[in-house]
């Protein structure tokens, strides 16, 4: 009988809150987290597996699925509240029909926090954090939340970005505005449980499958910020500014932002596909 259980997950402000190790117990299990970008071959040994947190199913985390898939021996593998991504914003580019057997082949469970798979949907389990029980006063019209690569450019407006990991800071953030505008998913579906208006600037297509979808600012394209060395007027030399930061575009955003919908009862929604999902791992996990 198998008494481990590992829990893979990525370690940033978005997923570092989406294991469910912090909600759930696992009685008769040592239990053990590591990032999916550092676990070793010896951590899949005769262990239980539990993946989950943020975009995984994507090309960039390919090679970590196929260590799994040719390194497990034993146990149940277990895919939890993950999401799959395509980087572009126009949802008319995107496969319609996405192959997750390179990343799910061999899993005996999944639940996924995409709408509109064949697989069952089991939002971020993040939504379980108490921290959403706080009632919160909205002080600010809007409030931008950007994720730190994909910045948001509006003067004027309180602004945070994800690099902020202190969970409870960036709830009472969100919660400080009545419309929530943000590039950042999991701003996105935290500013929904919320029970604010929000409008996403996309960067993949992670934010057109969120199940309770926000509005959206139609972002054709992001860009990286350039300087120029001119010299008596020539232009010697054009670099980009910073590699790791783009914008776009945000002209006519607050007409966006007024088709914004409020979703009433979300959390306890979203908590209760979480247990639900929970029973099931725990039937699997004693099979």
């Amino acid at each position: 009988m198998i008494t481990n259980l590992h829990v893979i997950d990525p370690k940033n402000i978005g997923d570092l809150y989406s294991s469910p190790l912090k909600y759930f117990d696992f009685p008769g299990y040592a239990c053990k987290a590591t990032d999916i970008r550092s676990f070793t071959r010896e951590d899949l040994q005769d262990n239980h597996l539990i993946v989950g947190g943020g975009g995984l199913i994507f090309n960039r985390f390919l090679p970590e699925f196929q260590t799994i898939a040719a390194a497990f021996t034993k146990g149940k593998r277990i895919l939890w509240g993950a999401g799959y991504q395509i980087y572009g914003c126009n949802p008319s580019r995107w496969p319609k029909d996405f192959d997750f057997s390179p990343y799910l082949s061999g899993f005996d469970l999944v639940g996924l926090r995409d709408k509109g798979t064949a697989y069952e949907w089991v939002p971020c389990p993040s939504c379980m954090h108490p921290a959403f029980d706080k009632d919160r006063t909205p002080e600010h019209e809007f409030v931008v939340f950007s994720h730190k690569k994909f910045q948001i450019n509006i003067p004027g407006l309180p602004r945070l970005s994800n690099k902020e990991s202190n969970f409870e800071k960036v709830l009472d953030f969100l919660g400080s505005g009545e419309t929530i505008l943000t590039s950042s998913f999991h701003g996105a579906y935290w500013g929904t449980l919320l029970g604010r208006r929000v409008l996403a600037f996309p960067f993949s297509s992670k934010f057109f499958t969120l199940q309770h979808s926000p509005a959206f600012y139609p972002v054709e394209k992001w860009t990286q910020a350039k300087f120029k060395f001119a010299l008596f007027g020539k232009v010697l030399h054009t670099s980009n500014y910073d590699n790791e930061k783009f914008s776009c575009v945000t002209q006519n955003w607050i007409q966006h932002a007024l088709k914004s919908p409020i979703y009433p009862d979300l959390v306890e929604e979203c908590r209760a596909k979480n247990r639900a999902f929970y029973h099931q791992v725990m039937n699997v996990l004693a099979d």
